[in-house]
């Protein structure tokens, strides 16, 4: 999004004619070789460079505030600046902010034939032509401006290696440093040549005790041609990285091998509690596939009667609900069971909202508002709010409506309430903790002293979150993402491809299952994309194993093996 102000402080704002574009232009270059006093590159404004008026923005707006936020202003004298209503205005504003706010107003003639168009007023501000032999140290003096003795220099100290598409590079470093110089300061900004590569993740990035860290850039497809980064940085020289390679991930992993068990089916699988059991779900059939100890038995079967829409683990089992109402438990053991939660009474929409375990049961919330015990004929209470989020704790319940706010039930009955936000994406028990994560904010009550603590969300317009005992998961629509504790500290980082939701997770959250809009998926391991798939795939909660499909049939394997790219076939 752009802003329509200039908030920063800017130490030199050039006022000048479009017709002596390359005058300012090379004013603009010739500053940025400066330094300040405190040893820093300068912000100059100049309205259409690549720190000018962003694209979008007001620019009259923007012009405004860059004027009220400078430290000093240089006009570019020549006859035709005398004619433009744009520039008398700004050298009308610069010079009462020279009288009200102590701002340094320097003429700079770059046309002797302009003296005479001088208005009368601002003729007794002494001017600086352009002809005399040192005009620019001149100019320099009166902005505070020097030589930089060492101007930093950019250098890549890891080099990026041959990248694999749709991996996460490993963590990239930029230094910015010089001989006799304290370490710079300001932002690192990387590009990969030649253009057209797609270089993604985070390319902008402060710079921190001379250091600047890239750790989520990725290449969405692989390269004809070998690629170089080019690092660039305000008042720094540039750094261009070695020549490197981007290449389509290596076919993995082999499904000749005997010992790999092989499931003759398609579909999303999931993976119960246990990490062996397997659901697949292939359109709206529903299969459990049981692990004997050297081979999977087909177990039970149930039909959805619509999409899926929630899923959720227990304690040995597995569920799942449709947007119809269809709710489907499924054991370890193999079997599975169905239960149509019925509509409230006059209802047009039966969508379930939430699904929860408490142990071996299971609780289903509806958008109308009742909640049912999967294996009670009665529905266990009623929330005048409809369900949003759901969990369970024994004969606590608690509520998250769509009214934003939290209830916490006990043997049915409302107790304590808390004001959340209007739209609540999960829910998660921790401890003596339950963390709701909202679309704007992380709401985490203590269950023990009913004290709510609400912080604003690392990164917004989220579009999927997975709520967990260890890290709780979110991305949003640019596909940035973070996985944060119960104390609400950021512990991952990760970027990935934007549209991509949340498919699963296991290690407490540490490793997750990306799909991308494509339908293809990957794995994120503490932050970095290590394995991509056109087909489904999905992890034990232990990490240990991974379920993947060719489209035809799942393939189990241990998940050490995804994504260990070997040498050349």
């Amino acid at each position: 999004m752009t802003t329509d102000r200039a908030t920063d402080q800017w130490d030199v704002f050039i006022s000048y004619a479009r017709e002596d574009y390359i005058q300012a232009k090379d004013l603009h270059d010739a500053l940025l070789e400066c330094v300040t006093a405190d040893g820093r590159a300068p912000r100059v404004y100049l309205d259409v460079s690549r720190t000018g008026t962003p694209v979008g923005a007001d620019w009259q707006n923007f012009l405004e505030d860059a004027l009220e936020n400078t430290r000093h202003v240089v006009a570019l004298y020549s006859p035709t600046y005398f004619d433009k209503d744009v520039c008398q205005w700004e050298l009308h504003e610069a010079y009462k902010l020279r009288l009200t706010r102590n701002v340094g107003l320097v003429p700079l003639l770059i046309d002797p034939g302009a003296a005479k168009k001088v208005p009368y007023g601002l003729n007794r501000i002494n001017w600086i032509p352009t002809a005399r032999p040192r005009w620019i140290d001149e100019v320099r003096e009166a902005l505070g401006l020097s030589t930089a003795v060492a101007r930093p220099e950019l250098r890549f100290t890891t080099p990026a290696g041959d990248a694999v598409a749709g991996h996460t590079l490993p963590p990239l470093t930029v230094t910015a440093a010089s001989a006799g110089a304290t370490a710079a300061q300001g932002t690192v900004t990387l590009a990969a040549q030649p253009p057209g590569t797609g270089l993604t993740g985070t390319l902008t990035v402060p710079l921190t005790g001379g250091e600047a860290v890239f750790g989520d850039l990725a290449f969405p497809a692989a390269a004809a041609e070998d690629v170089r980064l080019v690092a660039t940085a305000p008042g720094c020289t540039p750094a261009t990285s070695a020549p490197f390679q981007v290449r389509a991930p290596r076919e993995q992993p082999s499904w000749d091998t005997a010992d790999r068990p092989v499931l003759p089916v398609r579909g999303r699988p999931v993976f119960f509690p246990d990490g062996r059991t397997l659901a697949v779900l292939d359109g709206r059939r529903l299969s459990v596939h049981t692990w004997t100890g050297s081979s999977y038995e087909s177990g039970g079967t149930a039909e959805l009667r619509d999409r899926p829409r929630l899923w959720a683990r227990g304690r040995d089992c597995l569920a799942v609900a449709d947007w119809s109402g269809r709710v489907v438990l499924a054991s370890s053991e193999g079997w599975t069971r169905v239960r149509d939660i019925p509509p409230a009474e006059g209802a047009r929409l039966n969508v379930p909202g939430a699904l929860a375990f408490d142990g071996g049961t299971l609780y289903v919330g509806m958008w109308s508002g009742s909640v049912w015990s999967f294996d009670a004929p009665e529905q266990a209470l009623h929330h005048h709010a409809g369900v949003q989020v759901l969990a369970a704790d024994g004969e606590r319940l608690l509520v998250g409506g769509l009214d934003g706010r939290l209830t916490e039930y006990t043997a049915g009955r409302a107790g304590a309430e808390h004001t959340l936000e209007s739209v609540l994406l999960g829910i998660a028990r921790v401890g003596d903790f339950a963390l709701v994560v909202g679309e704007q904010r992380v709401h985490r009550l203590d269950l023990t002293r009913h004290q709510l603590l609400q912080v604003t969300q690392p990164v917004t317009g989220i579009t999927g979150t997975l709520p967990g005992g260890g890290l709780t998961a979110i991305v949003d629509a640019k596909g940035q993402g973070v996985c944060f504790d119960v104390e609400l500290a950021v512990r991952v980082g990760f970027h990935t491809v934007p549209g991509a939701g949340l498919a699963g997770s296991a290690l407490d959250g540490r490793l997750l299952v990306v799909e991308h809009p494509d339908g293809s998926h990957a794995l994120v391991r503490d932050g970095r994309t290590t394995y991509v798939r056109p087909h489904p795939l999905a992890v034990s909660p232990d990490g240990d194993r991974a379920a993947v499909s060719d489209g035809r049939r799942l393939l189990i394997l241990p998940v050490a093996e995804l994504g260990a790219e070997r040498g050349p076939a």
